[in-house]
């Protein structure tokens, strides 16, 4: 099976600054994963390289068919972005628009039903710098998940949001992800998350210091995948 995505010993310093160091990834068709850590640990630098806002200081990236990194590369992947700064005259219905006009994969009828299930229907005509941070958090995930990729990026996207909001975003994920494709989530709220994933990639201080299935998790490990990343990252700040 080709892989969607594979990173090969990827390293990224700030100066004396190792933000990554030697990550190894790959991603298959029809995954979700969770890139699992705490603040501070290279979670966003990591996506920022992948969707090539940052370029690598070391090691490679492959992505699927081949294609080289940089602008086309784009095309196999959404990025939902931790954040995104949006004219002042813009409206939710033009965020929309702009992603229509902008991205070739763009599907109307699927940003409909994304706006519906995430309760956006109301704000079109809002200004978008003046939705509450959850609301502005289910936009930038609706603009997302609006394109039909094969590859979607997920930064920090429940972070800000109340229980309801993010029940509705991982909703609207399982149902809106095309057959195939691969989601690709960020985030430190593993509970919020564990029931959705099929395997995770636990990153500390710039390395992947563990790798697994979810299922094996559960069924040999007898935990649940946030006992499990309590257990590993506890021990982690021990060394």
């Amino acid at each position: 099976m080709q892989a969607l995505l594979e990173l090969m010993q990827l390293e990224k310093s700030f100066g004396s600054c190792e933000a990554l160091r030697g990550v190894d990834m790959c991603i298959t068709p029809g995954q979700i994963i969770g890139l699992l850590g705490p603040n501070a640990s290279g979670k966003t630098t990591l996506l920022k390289i992948v969707s090539g806002l940052l370029s690598p200081t070391k090691g490679s990236l492959s992505y699927y068919n081949n294609i080289p990194y940089g602008p086309e590369a784009r095309k196999t992947f959404s990025l939902c972005p931790d954040i995104m700064n949006f004219p002042s005259w813009m409206k939710v219905k033009d965020a929309f628009k702009f992603y229509e006009d902008m991205y070739d994969d763009y599907s109307h009828d699927k940003a409909e039903k994304i706006i519906d299930s995430l309760d956006l229907g109301q704000y079109k005509n809002s200004a978008v710098n003046r939705l509450s941070k959850g609301m502005k958090e289910r936009l930038i995930f609706g603009l997302t998940f609006s394109r039909e990729t094969l590859l979607y990026l997920l930064d920090e996207p429940l972070d800000g949001i109340d229980p309801v909001g993010k029940m509705r975003i991982i909703d609207t994920l399982i149902a809106m992800k095309p057959e195939g494709a691969s989601v690709l989530i960020s985030t430190h709220l593993v509970k919020d998350i564990e029931r959705i994933l099929d395997s995770v990639y636990f990153l500390s201080k710039g390395r992947i210091i563990f790798s697994g299935k979810c299922d094996s998790i559960r069924e040999e490990k007898n935990q649940t995948v946030e006992q499990a990343y309590l257990e590993v990252f506890l021990h982690e700040s021990t060394i």
